[in-house]
């Protein structure tokens, strides 16, 4: 069996456990113009029809604090390639809004307010298609052609922009992965390396050190085994990905790169699959009780969960009441353990622990933590209540969830039955 193990850096994201992924974009202002990959962008969605009344990213980031998150991501370039930056390298961003006379800029007031409100700040671009420069994920390119190289240089002087001068980024995303430099794709790792060595990268060129990876969907799922460790063909680092892959990893994989798991905080039916704004569609809101659900079944199964927050035509989160609920909601269901115990403060190298209650209670979660600076130890488990086994598994990793729906005990044991080396238990609780 092959262990890899995380960096430092991937250890502190995996202790995060829920950030947000911030949609603030062009294409709500006329959400029937589809094209929004081409140049027709250029006339079809100009800089000029961006003129909120309401943005404030204050809002923004105390609804994503009390959600619980620790982390924020902006979208500071999506599909259409316009930026929410004052970018040097064309005119198709805030320079051109009438918001602010064109002075504003957005990007700068999400740090502050991430600083502000103490999340970690993290920078979306997508590299993958930029309708301003006509550059579509969906067709055939030639990447290596005069025409993609040209786009190229501008990729590799905007993510300059946005690495040298915002300060240090927790994570930078690149939607989809990025094209590989020997097949034309832009060389960012240089860039990385000199500007923010120590940031996140959700799928990142295979050659950097602090990866993350996609979890294969975005509906708030990840496989109930979801390794944080993984091979090339299971990563999207090359634009590419097999979705049922990408969740499961592979416990002997070469590479730590954990999944996140994203989702758009209103249901796919809403405009752009529910991570963009569109009037009438409150409906389409998630309940906190389904957001708890995808929290149980991403956070609790090793992966970060990714809130998408879809910001309105007048610069404002329209849902903050759900982001609200749902954070009192993760605070009632696991802020008061029945009973615990704290590997941190004993060091727990052991193959089983066990927790005893002085009458038969009423359960409905447990929950593993796994020290993972080691990597993966565990490698397959049981749950005994009251001396009768309830659940078998193999990945705990970062945090391990499992739902016991009410049935009452007075004893709970975890067996680890299969391990690389001792394995050593940071938590273990029940709710």
């Amino acid at each position: 069996m092959y262990k890899a193990k995380p960096t430092k850096q991937q250890l502190e994201w995996a202790d995060m456990e829920l950030g947000v992924l911030i949609h603030y974009c062009m294409e709500i202002y006329n959400p029937e113009f589809r094209a929004y990959k081409t140049a027709a962008v250029r006339t079809e969605l100009p800089p000029s029809i961006m003129n909120p009344t309401k943005l404030d990213t204050d809002q923004w980031i105390a609804a994503a604090h009390a959600m619980g998150a620790k982390y924020a991501v902006l979208v500071a370039n999506h599909c259409t390639g316009f930026s929410l930056w004052q970018t040097k390298v064309n005119d198709y961003s805030c320079a051109s809004m009438s918001w602010k006379d064109g002075k504003g800029d957005i990007l700068a007031d999400f740090i502050k307010s991430c600083e502000k409100y103490g999340l970690k700040p993290g920078i979306y671009y997508s590299t993958g298609c930029n309708g301003y420069y006509d550059i579509g994920d969906s067709r055939a390119m030639d990447y290596k052609s005069d025409f993609y190289q040209e786009y190229v240089k501008n990729v590799e002087a905007q993510v300059k922009e946005l690495w040298s001068e915002y300060g240090e980024l927790f994570e930078i995303w690149f939607d989809g992965g990025v094209i590989p430099v020997e097949k034309g794709g832009p060389n960012l790792v240089p860039i990385l390396q000199k500007y923010q060595p120590n940031a996140i990268c959700f799928q990142g060129p295979k050659e950097y050190a602090h990866n993350v990876r996609w979890v294969g969907n975005e509906d708030g799922l990840a496989p109930e085994n979801c390794w944080a460790t993984t091979n090339n063909g299971e990563a999207a680092y090359d634009g590419t990905f097999d979705c049922e892959a990408a969740g499961v990893g592979d416990p002997d994989g070469k590479y730590w790169w954990p999944a996140e798991t994203d989702m758009p905080n209103r249901t796919h039916k809403a405009f752009g699959g529910g991570w963009a704004w569109r009037a009438g569609e409150e409906k389409e809101v998630f309940t906190p009780e389904q957001l708890l659900d995808c929290y149980i079944r991403s956070v609790g199964r090793n992966s970060n969960l990714l809130m998408g927050m879809a910001i309105s035509v007048d610069g404002d989160f329209q849902d903050t009441k759900q982001f609200e609920e749902f954070g009192k909601l993760i605070k009632e269901t696991f802020g008061n353990p029945i009973v615990s115990v704290d590997g941190e403060k004993d060091r727990l190298t052991v193959d089983s622990v066990s927790l005893a209650v002085s009458v038969p209670t009423e359960i409905n979660y447990i929950s593993i933590m796994e020290d993972i600076s080691d990597g993966h130890n565990i490698r397959q488990f049981d749950i005994f209540l009251d001396g009768e086994l309830f659940y078998s598994g193999e990945c705990v990793g970062h945090k391990r969830i499992i739902p016991v729906k009410g049935k009452k005990a007075s004893h709970v044991l975890l067996k680890i039955n299969k391990y690389v080396d001792m394995p050593t238990i940071r938590k273990f609780e029940i709710f």
